[in-house]
C-alpha cells in the first residue's frame, strides 16, 4: 500500500472560520494550529480545508506536511503527493511526473472540441499581429483573444473587438484605454525577453462562454465536476459528483442550477478525455462551456495540483485519486519547471 504526502500551505482563517464545517476546523487544529476568525480569504482558507480533511481521511497511511515548519515523517520521494505546490516548489515536488496539458493548445487531437478557431504564433511582434489580423478576417463580428501561453498568466488575456482594438490599463495606475492592438502594446519587454519561442501566443476566435464548468480527470477519466461558481467551496457541494450549480455569466452572482447541463457536460467530458488520452499525462482539469447553440465545448485544460476545486464532491475525487497513486509518485529521473505544475500566486509560499 502506498503512503501520502499531504502539502498544505499554511494561511490565517476568516472571519467566519466557526461557520465552516466542523470537520474542516477539526482537521485544521489538529494538522495545522489555532482555529480562530481572522484576515484570511473564506473561500481560499475553505478550500486548502477541504484539500485537508478528505486527504487526511480518505488517503492510506497520510502524512501532513506544512510549508516553512520541520517534515520528520517518511521519506517524500517514497510517497504519492496530494495537495498545492508553492512558487518555491520542495526539491520533490520538482519531481513529479511532467504535465503537458499547460500546453493544451498543441494538443491535436483537443482541436476538435474547442468549439472555435485558434492558431499559435511565435513570440514574434509581427507573426502574433498578423495572427489577430487573420482571426479578425476569417470571423468579422466575432473579435479575437491573444493569450500568452509560454509562461501562465504572465501576461493578462487581450480581448480584441472585431474593429481591431483592445483595452490597454496603464501601468501607472491611469485609466485604461481602447487603442489599436499591437503585440508590442499587449506583450512589451516580454516579446523581446521570449523572443523566438514557437508556440508563445495563442490567437482565438472570441466567443461567448456560458454556464462554465470545472471537471476533473485522473488516470484519463473524468470523476467528478462543479460549476466555476467563484463563491463556493466543497462545503457548499450538494452531494452530486456533478454539481447542477453554475452561473451563465461567470461571477454574475446568478446561480442556477441545472442539472440537464451537468449531466450533458460528465458525458461531453467522457468523450474528450478519451480522444485525448493518449496525448495527454498526469491528471488534469478540463473546463468546459455553452455556446449560444447550447453545444459543450472545452475552453482550457490545467494542471490538477493548485486547481480551484469550486463546490467539488471531495470524497469522490480523493478515492478515485487514492485508488490511482501511480500518477502522484514522484519520479527522481525526471526533473521538471515549476511552472509545469500549475503554480498560482496565492497558493506561493
Amino acid at each position: 500500500m502506498t503512503g501520502w504526502l499531504i502539502d498544505i500551505i499554511p494561511q490565517e482563517c476568516p472571519s467566519d472560520v466557526m461557520d465552516a464545517p466542523e470537520a474542516y476546523r477539526a482537521a485544521w487544529k489538529r494538522h495545522v494550529g489555532k482555529v480562530s476568525p481572522g484576515d484570511g480569504d473564506p473561500e481560499d482558507w475553505r478550500e486548502k480545508a477541504a484539500r485537508l480533511e478528505a486527504a487526511t481521511r480518505i488517503l492510506p497511511d497520510p502524512h501532513v506536511r506544512v510549508a516553512g515548519r520541520p517534515y520528520n515523517d517518511p521519506d517524500p520521494m517514497t510517497l504519492a503527493h496530494y495537495g498545492v505546490v508553492g512558487i518555491r516548489p520542495y526539491m520533490d515536488q520538482l519531481t513529479w511526473p511532467a504535465s503537458n496539458v499547460d500546453r493544451w493548445d498543441l494538443i491535436p487531437a483537443l482541436r476538435p472540441f474547442l468549439g472555435r478557431d485558434a492558431r499559435s504564433a511565435p513570440c514574434d511582434g509581427d507573426a502574433v499581429d498578423a495572427a489577430v489580423r487573420g482571426m479578425l478576417d476569417r470571423h468579422p463580428g466575432a473579435g479575437a483573444v491573444a493569450k500568452f501561453m509560454f509562461r501562465e498568466k504572465r501576461l493578462p488575456l487581450a480581448f480584441i473587438d472585431p474593429d481591431g482594438t483592445f483595452e490597454q490599463s496603464d501601468e501607472y495606475g491611469g485609466k485604461p484605454e481602447r487603442i489599436p492592438f499591437a503585440a508590442w502594446r499587449w506583450a512589451g519587454y516580454d516579446l523581446a525577453l521570449f523572443e523566438g519561442e514557437p508556440d508563445a501566443a495563442l490567437v482565438q476566435q472570441r466567443v461567448r462562454m456560458r454556464y462554465e464548468y470545472r471537471v476533473q480527470v485522473i488516470g484519463g477519466k473524468p470523476v467528478c465536476g462543479a460549476g466555476c461558481v467563484e463563491r463556493h467551496t466543497p462545503a457548499d457541494n450538494t452531494g452530486d459528483r456533478y454539481d447542477p450549480r453554475m452561473e451563465e455569466t461567470r461571477n454574475s452572482g446568478r446561480i442556477e442550477s441545472h442539472p440537464d447541463i451537468a449531466r450533458l457536460y460528465e458525458a461531453f467530458a467522457h468523450e474528450a478525455a478519451h480522444a485525448i488520452r493518449g496525448e495527454v499525462e498526469g491528471p488534469y482539469v478540463m473546463d468546459l462551456y455553452l455556446d449560444d447553440a447550447g453545444q459543450p465545448h472545452v475552453i482550457e485544460l490545467n494542471p490538477q495540483s493548485n486547481s480551484g476545486l469550486y463546490a467539488l464532491d471531495m470524497d469522490a475525487l480523493l478515492t478515485v485519486i487514492g485508488n490511482n497513486p501511480e500518477q502522484f509518485m514522484p519520479n527522481p529521473a525526471g526533473v521538471v519547471l515549476p511552472d509545469c505544475l500549475g503554480v498560482r500566486e496565492e497558493d506561493s509560499i
